[in-house]
């Protein structure tokens, strides 16, 4: 998640439009208003001009602005000014500007990570009551989950975040060998195809062992199997026989010597191995696949491609936490025209083309059977599929979440005589407690 905005550039020249989307410290950058932050109601020639801040990434940037145009042009009375910033300030400058006694950004693209902090404060606009019932008819339930509080709205999802069902595939190294279809399959291939010489695994098989595609394998796995780790009370608990089935398989892969934790504790992403020839296939979010052709010079469909992972259990499940949206400062100067920006930027025919851009996956129920989306994104179009099964992660710290996850899986790895079951109660302890968002999202 940290590093997808690198790869959103390069996902755009790869396959008809690809390139992808969660949180980061970088991004493809741009020139454009990287400065004041000043807001103008009222433009020189009378019109109403609307500041827009975004993060710094090329081709996010250059699709706000079009769609900026294509709103100046249906509505003549406005002006929407476009600024991006670096992502290591942004969150910092989206908090400054929502506690300024002044008048801020009128619209702020934020995500959804970082969203509670600013709702938590009351310091958005509610949601106007016709977009709601739009959100609530027509979009994939983890893209809303991060925005409410109290049973208001205060942001509206601009993509389906996604961590889980598509991976990297060394085609050069799968040669005539058929990638798997069933879960069998994927672990017959992974523990022949991979080497280890000593502790060290120098060819891996199936790897899922980083910071975003660990949980988001976990969790689908857990509730593929009809388990539940999300509890009526709000709090989580991973030690159900679902859950310890789940990190017994997972534990298997490591100690069988199909895959290491070096990425894990590296902070890396597996997909590297796969791209270097050290590994056979990664677990990872669309927006890698712009890494093959960017990072590596490789070509897709030759060296590389993108497939499904396959179904662990009997039924298509899996958590996603809500990605990117948009947020109106309840400071803001302009906010009625703020409102209709973003409702113009929501319709169908306008979303879409933001996430072709960008190589996001749709929010929006309607778009699931796009034939503009599924010509222009051929390569994910089979994810699609999929959307409608997820649920939201929770209202949790997702980061921190992770973070004590990971830590527990590291030292089950490293234990002699790993206590799954408990290892797993200690974990959904610490993160029910720590991790919890403070305020009540119904």
């Amino acid at each position: 998640m940290k590093r997808k905005w690198l790869s959103v550039l390069l996902c755009a020249s790869m396959v008809a439009a690809l390139a992808a989307g969660c949180g980061s410290d970088a991004g493809g950058g741009s020139d454009s208003g990287s400065g004041s932050g000043e807001t103008k109601s009222e433009s020189s020639d009378g019109k109403t001009t609307l500041t827009f801040w975004c993060h710094e990434n090329e081709p996010w940037v250059k699709s706000y602005k079009e769609m900026a145009k294509k709103f100046e042009d249906a509505n003549p009375d406005y002006k929407v000014e476009v600024q991006d910033y670096p992502f290591k300030v942004y969150n910092d400058k989206i908090q400054t500007a929502l506690t300024s006694s002044t008048a801020g950004p009128d619209i702020v693209a934020v995500w959804g990570g970082t969203a509670p902090s600013f709702i938590e404060s009351d310091a958005l606009a509610e949601v106007p009551e016709d977009m709601v019932k739009e959100l609530e008819e027509d979009y994939l339930a983890p893209t809303l989950g991060i925005y409410q509080k109290e049973g208001k709205y205060y942001g509206v999802p601009m993509e389906f975040n996604l961590e889980y069902g598509g991976m990297i595939v060394n085609k050069k190294l799968f040669g005539d060998t058929p990638y798997p279809k069933t879960w069998e399959d994927l672990r017959k291939i992974s523990g022949e195809v991979s080497k280890k010489n000593g502790d060290i695994v120098e060819m891996k098989g199936f790897e899922m062992m980083d910071t975003d595609s660990l949980i988001c394998n976990y969790l689908a796995m857990l509730l593929q199997q009809g388990g539940q780790y999300l509890k009526d009370d709000g709090s989580i608990d991973f030690a159900t026989p679902e859950g310890v089935k789940a990190m017994e398989e997972i534990l298997d892969m490591y100690n069988n010597g199909e895959c290491d934790l070096e990425n894990l504790t590296a902070g890396e992403y597996c997909y590297n191995d796969v791209y270097q020839d050290k590994g056979y296939m990664a677990s990872v979010g669309s927006w890698a696949i712009g890494e093959g052709s960017g990072s590596y010079d490789l070509t897709y469909g030759e060296d590389y491609e993108y497939v499904p992972v396959p179904q662990y259990g009997e039924q298509m499940a899996f958590a996603s936490e809500t990605g990117w949206g948009i947020i109106i400062p309840e400071n803001g100067a302009n906010k009625e025209a703020a409102w209709e920006f973003v409702k113009f930027f929501s319709e169908p025919e306008n979303l879409v083309q933001h996430n072709i851009a960008c190589n996001q996956l749709p929010p929006r129920k309607s778009l699931l059977d796009s034939e503009e989306y599924k010509e222009a994104m051929p390569n994910v179009a089979f994810l699609l599929d999929i959307l409608p099964s997820g649920q939201w992660m929770g209202p949790y710290n997702t980061s921190d979440m992770r973070e004590i996850f990971n830590q527990m899986f590291i030292d089950l790895c490293q234990s002699d005589s790993p206590d799954v079951e408990g290892a797993l109660k200690d974990a959904s302890a610490q993160i029910t407690e720590g991790c919890q968002i403070s305020y009540s999202m119904k």
